[in-house]
């Protein structure tokens, strides 16, 4: 038999690994989508809200929260506002096209994932450059005051 072709071990195993990350690569491209898969929504709950508890924080923590207009990230799925003396509105950061979690920039949300665009009230500046599934405005979340504590909730 003629080895004039034959691969040695260690030209099999360099070809090899070769081809397994060309394959992991392709893999990774996947259809194109960037992004986390859609939230689970066994309970039938809305994939665009933040699953768990309310979330309450120290408006001392948050002194940015001192000036009206500016949206403030609280955690990855929160974000609030404040809009007068004594009032708040709160913004799920799920983007409702395929649930990634969008980012806070320049008092607008961002979604790395497809590229919507979001104002500060969460109504859709411009949607994904994709047409897989409908952009819709970014979820209100109910917030409440307790001035004698110095906290918001955020439901």
């Amino acid at each position: 038999m003629s080895c004039q072709d034959c691969l040695n071990r260690r030209e099999f195993f360099a070809r090899s690994a070769l081809a397994a990350a060309a394959l992991a690569a392709l893999e990774a491209c996947g259809d194109g989508q960037i992004g986390p898969p859609l939230r689970n929504t066994t309970d039938g709950g809305d994939p665009n809200v933040p699953p768990g508890p309310p979330l309450t924080i120290s408006l001392a923590s948050h002194p940015e929260l001192a000036t009206v207009g500016v949206l403030v990230e609280l955690d990855r799925e929160r974000a609030v506002m404040r809009t007068g003396a004594n009032s708040f509105f709160g913004l799920s950061r799920i983007c409702t096209h395929e649930q990634c979690d969008v980012e806070v920039r320049g008092n607008q949300l961002e979604c790395p994932c497809h590229g919507s665009l979001f104002a500060k009230d969460g109504s859709v500046i411009h949607g994904p450059n994709v047409a897989s599934a409908p952009i819709t405005p970014l979820r209100q979340l109910d917030v409440t005051i307790d001035a004698v504590a110095g906290t918001i909730t955020i439901a």
